[in-house]
């Protein structure tokens, strides 16, 4: 890891796959079961709550330390360590002989946090695991050279607020978006989505087809339109779409800007896009 690759992960903050630690203390253990039992991750030493670098003395003693307890997880983790100045990187891969646990319990990784399992969720993952998430899978057939989009992913990072200071693959591979397979970087199906030229040629069920009926047999169509952009300007043009299909009543208020009031509201309609019911 460079200094810049450092700069990006503190601008984007704590995720799925960092968690920042101001010094080596008991919860330590915790992350490290937990990142070895999901997707793996890293774990940076020398960072307060705030994204900001406050440092530790990387002694042979700290690493000894980290090392000791990596050993102590059951099965053992094998780490490695990395250092930029005054900070430590500890990276964890993930486990091959999941579930790991250390003398707390067993914990996973769940957003931006690690949590402890309950005796429920330690039956569900020992009955789920082994099954890899859809996203997480290699899509077959994406080439980089053939349907990556870099404008989607600069268009990305300015709606998420992050400069863009490294090269495209190092921040996918920050985003946990790619993966080195035989020395060859492979995107995952959730960076398909998000980055690719064309859904419609790689992920067909990713299209979104909106459609107005005339009555409510859903028999003669007034209007359609099938979406094949990346899902978030499929999203973005699904409820454009929808939008203009609704009623609306204009409330003068006596302001500059009237009031819409839409038949469903908008932020119904938003949640139905994003989770549709299967």
């Amino acid at each position: 890891m460079k200094k810049e690759e450092l700069e990006f992960i503190l601008e984007k903050g704590e995720g799925y796959f960092v968690e920042f630690k101001e010094k080596l203390d008991k919860s330590f253990a915790h992350e490290l079961v937990a990142f070895a039992n999901g997707s793996g991750g890293r774990i940076i030493i020398g960072i307060n709550d705030k994204n900001k670098i406050t440092g530790i003395d990387i002694s042979n003693k700290l690493k000894s330390q980290t090392q000791d307890i990596a050993r102590n997880i059951q099965p053992s983790i094998n780490i490695l360590l990395h250092s930029i100045e005054n900070v430590l990187i500890v990276t964890v891969p993930e486990g091959i002989d999941k579930p790991y646990h250390c003398s707390d319990g067993f914990y996973l990784r769940m957003g931006p946090n690690s949590q402890k399992m309950n005796r429920s969720q330690i039956i569900d993952f020992l009955q789920t695991e082994g099954k890899v998430k859809f996203e997480e899978q290699f899509h077959r057939y994406f080439d980089f050279e053939k349907h990556y989009n870099s404008a989607k992913l600069i268009g990305f990072l300015k709606l998420a607020d992050i400069t863009r200071n490294l090269d495209d693959i190092t921040i996918l591979e920050n985003l946990g978006l790619v993966k080195s397979v035989d020395d060859t970087k492979k995107l995952i199906n959730a960076g398909v989505l998000f980055f690719s030229n064309n859904l419609d040629i790689l992920m067909e069920q990713a299209t979104i087809t909106c459609a107005v009926f005339d009555g409510n047999e859903r028999i003669k169509i007034i209007n359609r339109k099938d979406f094949t952009d990346d899902i978030i300007t499929n999203i973005d043009n699904a409820l454009h779409f929808i939008k203009q299909a609704l009623k609306v009543e204009y409330i003068m208020t006596g302001e500059a800007r009237r009031n819409e009031i839409y038949e469903i509201p908008l932020q119904a309609i938003r949640e139905a896009v994003i989770h549709p019911v299967r």
